[in-house]
């Protein structure tokens, strides 16, 4: 635009040009949205263990290992702990048999979230609730997995920390890598709650046997047996002035039948120290508790703090574009659809009318953008009528709307059923389809 302006005219500012784009309909249809990655305009909370879990698989597929093809995540979101378990399909029986087996482990959470996923969706993780009715599913918006970025961001940690164990082993099994990945994962400090996943969840760091002791190396490669062991552990610590311990012969010492308010038998001073210990162990889980859902509150303060720092307000009456995902537009549609915000709940969500009527989804700020002019306002468009987004954009669109056809069947021969998407519609199968594997269905 500069170079057609500047053949013509003089002095036309960029302050113009951009005020004659904000104007035009087509450029704030076809404009690429910025990037917002990191930005998070309301965190989830979680104030105690179980109170919410969040559940995710990870693809293996180019990499099976025997049948294992898939990565089942669990975490707990307040705590940071993770569950990991290899899978041999994403078929939704086998996912609720793990969730089953975790729940029985560590108990069910209050709300499980998860994708939009069949594996989540199906009626067989439903029946879960049939045995703990308490449980809440919540399921995120399509395409969109931001919706649960805690367990989003352990999937990039665990295939990192997963690739060096691997390259450290020198082997491709990474069924076996699997638990070590999953100790290191919970033992390591987590920068969210500013501990680690196991001290959060049981109230001290994870222990790796005699090695955690206080024991110096000398004397933990001397030990042969549990008395070696339970000398070492009687003996004076280097430095302790001897003379000054009180033992059971000194004379000093009253029978304990004399004290007042004393146990009279070695069972009853067994009990209260094991009482004692199990008392300072639940202080313990619940100061680094309190400590991690402190952490959690004061990280979700700056995400919120920087979200509103990048994002301007949104009222109602402003035109705002949203971005159309690739499945839901067709080749020759629009990246954006423009619609007029009509409410803003307190929790900050937004409903939007567009042509075809309002929205059936709310959207957070981070998912619109608000248009430097008003195109629209209410009145142009028909609140009255509910329809999703991919609804609203075939209304919209000059070609019919999204027409992409693509099939994931696991062999050439299954190409040739109606089982796939592409032969049972009469098209040929093309380059997004089963990750390219040679077809019969496809040009020669």
């Amino acid at each position: 635009m500069v170079y057609e302006f500047t053949e013509k005219y003089a002095n036309i500012t960029i302050e113009a040009l951009n005020l004659f784009k904000s104007l035009c309909l087509e450029c704030q249809r076809k404009r690429k949205r910025p990037t917002t990655e990191g930005i998070v305009v309301k965190p989830i909370i979680s104030k105690d263990f179980n109170s919410r879990a969040q559940v995710d698989l990870i693809d293996m597929q180019s990499m099976s290992q025997g049948q294992f093809k898939w990565i089942m995540v669990y975490q707990d979101h307040l705590t940071k702990f993770c569950v990991l378990r290899p899978l041999t399909s994403k078929l939704a029986a086998e996912v609720a048999f793990q969730l089953l087996d975790i729940f029985l482990l560590l108990g069910a959470p209050c709300v499980l979230q998860s994708d939009n996923g069949s594996e989540f969706t199906a009626h067989v993780i439903t029946e879960l609730k049939v045995l703990w009715p308490e449980l809440v599913m919540v399921h995120g918006k399509p395409r969109h997995p931001q919706s649960q970025g805690s367990v989003e961001r352990a999937n990039c940690d665990i295939k990192d920390m997963l690739v060096c164990w691997l390259g450290d082993n020198n082997t491709t099994e990474w069924t076996v890598g699997l638990k070590f990945v999953q100790f290191q994962k919970n033992s390591s400090l987590h920068s969210g709650i500013k501990c680690s996943p196991f001290a959060a969840l049981l109230g001290s760091g994870a222990r790796t046997g005699l090695s955690s002791s206080s024991l110096s190396p000398e004397i933990l490669h001397r030990l042969q047996s549990e008395d070696d062991l339970l000398a070492a552990i009687a003996m004076p610590v280097p430095g302790e002035d001897v003379d000054h311990v009180t033992t059971a012969t000194d004379s000093s010492v009253s029978d304990p039948a004399t004290l007042p308010n004393s146990p009279t038998t070695s069972d009853e001073v067994t009990v209260n120290a094991q009482v004692e210990l199990v008392s300072s162990r639940q202080e313990a889980i619940q100061i680094q508790r309190k400590r991690a859902n402190e952490a959690q509150t004061m990280q979700a303060e700056r995400m919120v703090k920087r979200s509103k720092r990048i994002f301007a307000l949104v009222q109602v009456g402003d035109n705002v574009t949203i971005s159309i995902p690739h499945v839901d537009r067709g080749r020759t549609d629009p990246r954006n659809i423009i619609g007029v915000v009509t409410e803003c709940s307190d929790n900050d969500m937004h409903s939007i009318a567009v042509k075809g009527g309002t929205l059936s989804g709310k959207y957070s700020r981070s998912q619109i953008d608000v248009c430097a002019t008003k195109l629209y306002s209410a009145d142009d468009f028909n609140t009255e009528n509910t329809v999703s987004l991919r609804q609203a954009v075939q209304l919209e669109s000059n070609c019919g709307g999204q027409a992409f056809t693509k099939c994931n069947c696991a062999g050439s021969k299954r190409c040739q059923t109606n089982r796939c998407r592409c032969f049972k519609a009469k098209m040929q199968c093309n380059s997004r389809c089963h990750s390219t594997l040679p077809c019969t269905n496809k040009l020669s």
